[in-house]
């Protein structure tokens, strides 16, 4: 970590919301100090890996391996949310878990984030298919969305069983 980091303590939160009988696991990390948060930043992840190994990655010897970490110790509220199906939210429906279900699980994630930190828009980002997510979910509520940024998103063509 450099020098300033050191210094700053980090604190991860565990969350749960609904979303139905769907239950969503979300997690929190910020940074005890400075007071003075910038905005909160919300992480969506692809279809590979849940969450928390996609953006809280802790690597000892490698303090930054951890992007969630890295942007609480700069001073923002972060946030990453486990899609129906995935990590610890629930995975018992047959249901098939696209990109307009995880859209609405941002939805339901955001209505609590918002809500529980008392917080403006969100910046949201995401990675591979989770990007796809976010975009869907920006489209739906641009109202929740203060930035986007799409990152590695994936497309295999129109009608693409996969990504519908």
């Amino acid at each position: 970590m450099d020098e300033l980091s050191e210094h700053i303590e980090i604190t991860g939160e565990e969350h749960w919301t609904s979303k139905g009988d769907v239950k969503l696991f979300l997690w929190e990390k910020y940074a005890t100090s400075p007071d003075n948060k910038k905005c909160t930043v919300l992480f969506v992840h692809g279809s590979s890996m849940a969450s928390q190994p996609t953006f809280d990655l802790q690597v000892e010897g490698r303090p930054y391996s951890s992007v969630m970490d890295w942007f609480a110790a700069q001073g923002f509220d972060t946030w990453c949310v486990d899609m129906e199906g995935y990590g610890r939210s629930t995975k018992d429906r047959d249901v098939y878990c696209d990109i307009a279900n995880g859209a609405d699980d941002l939805a339901a994630a955001s209505a609590y984030i918002m809500k529980k930190r008392n917080s403006g828009p969100l910046l949201v980002y995401g990675i591979s298919s989770g990007a796809l997510r976010a975009a869907k979910f920006a489209e739906s509520h641009p109202e929740r969305v203060a930035r986007l940024a799409l990152d590695a998103f994936v497309w295999t063509g129109e009608g693409a069983p996969t990504l519908a």
